[in-house]
């Protein structure tokens, strides 16, 4: 099991403008299944002279389910990061036809959340956040009012 990381930059919430979510994430299902299916196997060849009692199984639960609500958190906190760049422009990187990397500026037009992942799709163009490279500073609408 694979436990993703968190990335450091910091997101200011900015309510999405346009945004498409077709999330499929079976991964967290996927990963109960094959907790349950370890239990069981651990079960069945438990030493039954020296059987594991019910509270170690009950705690394993409970660490398991921690994991995965640590697991959706990080995966909000990543959508946030993506939603708050809508109507900014970024520089993200990119393979061109030559298959050279290369690297691209372009405006967040709308975030799409694939697999638990959030894309940016900037003109046309789906792109996965770890792409970016540089947020133009003040290229989103101010949100800031005078009195």
């Amino acid at each position: 099991m694979s436990i993703n990381s968190v990335s450091g930059s910091t997101a200011y919430w900015a309510a999405p403008t346009s945004t498409s979510t077709s999330s499929t994430d079976n991964s967290t299902f996927g990963d109960f299944q094959s907790f349950l299916q370890l239990l069981a196997t651990e079960l069945q060849y438990q030493d039954p002279e020296d059987p594991v009692g019910s509270t170690e199984y009950v705690s394993q639960m409970a660490q398991f389910t921690s994991l995965n609500q640590l697991q959706t958190i990080a995966n909000s906190v990543d959508a946030a990061q993506a939603y708050d760049l809508i109507g900014k422009t970024v520089t993200y990187t990119a393979l061109n036809a030559s298959g050279n990397t290369v690297s691209t500026t372009g405006k967040v037009d709308s975030v799409t959340i694939s697999s638990g992942t959030p894309y940016l799709n900037i003109g046309g163009t789906k792109v996965a956040i770890s792409a970016v490279t540089e947020v133009a500073a003040g290229s989103s609408t101010d949100s800031t009012a005078e009195v």
